[in-house]
């Protein structure tokens, strides 16, 4: 494998939900990526333990035939719908009042335009919490399915970002990580990760860090109850000369495929790209890392 001259050095940033402690998940990022250990070439900015107890177990490959299918199994037979799960239930009850409403309109606004023949959410009309399990065009099992994972994993983790003190910390643990490197870096995040990645880039204390790519994958920043709560105005974050953002149109954190008709504002061009992610929820980071065209767009910025 050849290098530039100059290279950069990748950071990546994790998206929602619980994760394998950080070398594992960094080991992963690295596979499915590039498919070697990148060693010092890239970094992970880990914040699952700010939001979560103790590491998550290393599971099945999300994006593996097995793991795909024993995901789909194991909750196609579960005793309890979305609206009962007492796990969400119990989630739902400890969040402050502002990020339940929060949740509350971000599930509706995803189930509601994933509902829509255009892909867009309604713009009037308001559907009660009971009704979102219902709005999807899908097998039951499999609906139930996806709202679970959205309101599991999502939906708690974004709450703890935007509205409890663990926010400043995330941010604190991508700002020590972009301030450890020298030289340009390329930013490769998933999820909630590329919120986070967002909010930090666009901090007047970098701009003047090189950025020549940014990727997001699978973001929800597309998402007007997202938008409400990030940094504002909506533009390009100032270090950043190229931002290529992956999508797969049946990701239901990503249903709006398209940001650069969202952040308008500043020179610098965002490049949406559809893809296809195999993963059984169409969210999955491994499933948009080892897509060809990710892949490619990291291979041209080494």
């Amino acid at each position: 494998m050849e290098f530039n001259a100059n290279p950069a050095t990748f950071i990546y940033v994790h998206g929602a939900g619980n994760k394998p402690p950080e070398s594992d998940l960094k080991s992963a990022w690295d596979e499915d990526l590039f498919g070697q250990d990148m060693k010092e070439r890239t970094r992970m900015v880990y914040y699952a333990d700010l939001l979560h107890d103790r590491p998550a177990a290393i599971a099945a490959d999300a994006c593996s035939a097995s793991g795909a299918l024993g995901a789909l199994v194991s909750d196609a037979f579960a005793d309890t719908a979305l609206i009962e799960d007492a796990e969400v239930r119990e989630t739902f009850a400890e969040m402050a009042p502002v990020g339940q409403e929060f949740a509350l309109s971000l599930a509706i606004s995803m189930a509601a335009r994933a509902a829509s023949p255009t892909g867009l959410a309604p713009t009037a009309g308001a559907r009660s919490a009971a009704g979102v399990a219902e709005l999807l065009p899908l097998p039951g099992p499999l609906r139930r399915f996806l709202l679970r994972q959205l309101l599991r994993h999502l939906i708690p983790d974004a709450n703890g970002y935007f509205f409890t003190n663990a926010q400043e910390r995330i941010r604190d643990r991508l700002r020590t990580v972009l301030n450890a490197v020298n030289g340009p870096v390329v930013v490769v995040s998933h999820s909630l990760g590329t919120v986070v990645a967002y909010d930090v880039l666009s901090e007047a204390g970098f701009a003047q860090k090189q950025v020549p790519l940014f990727i997001t994958l699978g973001s929800p920043l597309g998402y007007t109850e997202i938008q409400d709560v990030i940094a504002r105005p909506l533009r390009i974050p100032a270090p950043v000369r190229l931002w290529t953002n992956f999508a797969d149109p049946l990701d239901l954190v990503t249903l709006d495929t398209t940001l650069a008709d969202d952040f308008r504002t500043g020179a610098k061009v965002i490049a949406d790209i559809v893809v296809d992610n195999p993963s059984p929820n169409n969210h999955a980071s491994c499933g948009y890392l080892r897509s060809r065209h990710v892949r490619e767009a990291a291979a041209a910025a080494k």
